[in-house]
């Protein structure tokens, strides 16, 4: 019998907001994939990784042709699939940003493949590039397994948009209504905002953006000519590193600096077309995942939460 709350759509009518969201709701593993190329290591985080054969041993993955991974990894000759745990998900959230050294801090050594092996991960695959096939906006690579690192561990999952794990008996317990966590407001907060942003912040990376790159698009999008200053209290960055955020942005066209009139050594921040024009999809999806998180609620419970979270932003301000 088929269930009655189901709905079909047909292939060429796929909203791919709505594809997205069908997609997430199969769960999968998490990985990072890393390969060397220029004699340099680089790495992405990846949930596309799957089986292919047994005889010989294949396994498969994708890479976005917008990232700027993709070229490298197609490239490469080898490449090792590192499965991550249930306790990685800071290591996963980390090879998901672009413009960072995703391997600062982190021991690591050539394998038998030459691709880098991140020290303390298993299980690992090291692969040599088998295959290469066309997959849409993905190109699907297929490598043949030389040398596998075991290990049974409780994996990190991904479903829905989020980073999970599946131990039943570390489940948030039963707490009463005068308990710390449920009554303290700036732990009530922070739970919040982890909570509602942590999802879209897990897919910057389909747009090459990182968090701090993604903030500095939404506010300028709001607000244009603002100052360093006025930008990192409102995209919640500190000076010394938002400088460094905005000097990549301007490298890459997203923004400009100008200097003021009255003060040339006064600079305010002002988008470019190109900038724009990457913001615009990513705030119309970040709408959508509002929408989607606030469904949940009435329409006089929606307010009360915006209106409230307004009020005590602007009554806390600071000076």
């Amino acid at each position: 019998m088929a269930d009655s709350d189901a709905k079909t759509s047909p292939a060429d009518a796929l909203d791919p907001h709505a594809f997205r969201q069908a997609l997430g709701q199969f769960p999968t593993g998490v990985a990072v994939v890393t390969a060397s190329h220029n004699g340099y290591a680089i790495g992405m985080t990846a949930n596309s990784f799957s089986s292919v054969s047994l005889a010989p041993p294949l396994v498969s993955w994708s890479v976005a042709k917008s990232s700027p991974n993709h070229d490298p990894f197609v490239a490469a000759d080898a490449f090792a699939v590192h499965f991550l745990g249930a306790d990685h998900r800071d290591l996963a959230l980390r090879f998901s940003q672009r413009g960072i050294d995703k391997f600062a801090g982190l021991a690591h050594a050539p394998g038998d493949t030459g691709a880098p092996l991140i020290e303390g991960l298993a299980p690992i695959f090291e692969c040599r590039a088998w295959a290469r096939y066309p997959g849409g906006d993905h190109t699907i690579l297929v490598g043949e397994v030389a040398r596998m690192v075991e290990r049974n561990h409780e994996p990190l999952l991904f479903h829905s948009g989020q980073l999970r794990r599946i131990d039943a008996l570390r489940r948030a317990p039963s707490l009463s209504s005068d308990s710390f966590a449920r009554n303290y407001l700036a732990y009530l907060l922070a739970r919040a905002s982890f909570n509602v942003s942590g999802e879209f912040h897990a897919r910057l990376g389909e747009w090459n953006l990182s968090v701090p790159e993604w903030r500095v698009l939404a506010c300028l999008m709001d607000v244009e000519g603002l100052s360093v200053g006025e930008l990192a209290a409102m995209a919640l960055i500190k000076q010394p590193r938002l400088t460094k955020v905005l000097d990549r942005m301007e490298r890459d066209d997203l923004l400009q600096r100008r200097p003021t009139a009255d003060d040339r050594r006064r600079v305010t921040l002002h988008l470019t077309a190109k900038g724009r024009a990457r913001a615009a999809p990513v705030l119309a999806a970040a709408k959508a995942h509002e929408t989607e998180v606030l469904n949940q609620f009435t329409d006089a419970e929606r307010d009360t939460i915006k209106h409230a979270l307004d009020l005590l932003i602007d009554r806390t301000r600071p000076g």
